[in-house]
């Protein structure tokens, strides 16, 4: 297939065009623990019930809440037991 009269199989666009956010798909999900968390008073953490994050692997909610809240400057710390996923602020 050729775009443009070229060989190349991919079209190109202006980098400025180029989306610079990522939706993940446990985006839902990270933006509500961000919301929760970030509504804790004193020192307090989340106690998410593994069963609420459905399929996904904690490993995965784990790394995208870290990018999510990296981005947000936004210091968490996280925990695991086999029950529960926790979270809380460093703060």
């Amino acid at each position: 297939m050729s775009v443009n009269g070229s060989d190349n199989r991919f079209e190109s666009i202006n980098r400025s065009a180029v989306p610079h956010t990522r939706r993940g798909k446990h985006r839902g999900m990270v933006e509500q623990i961000i919301r929760e968390v970030e509504g804790l008073k004193g020192k307090k953490a989340l106690k998410i019930p593994r069963s609420a994050l459905g399929s996904a692997k904690i490993e995965h909610i784990r790394s995208a809440l870290s990018r999510a809240s990296a981005q947000m400057n936004l210091a968490l710390s996280t925990s695991t037991d086999d029950n529960y996923f926790y979270v809380w602020r460093d703060n």
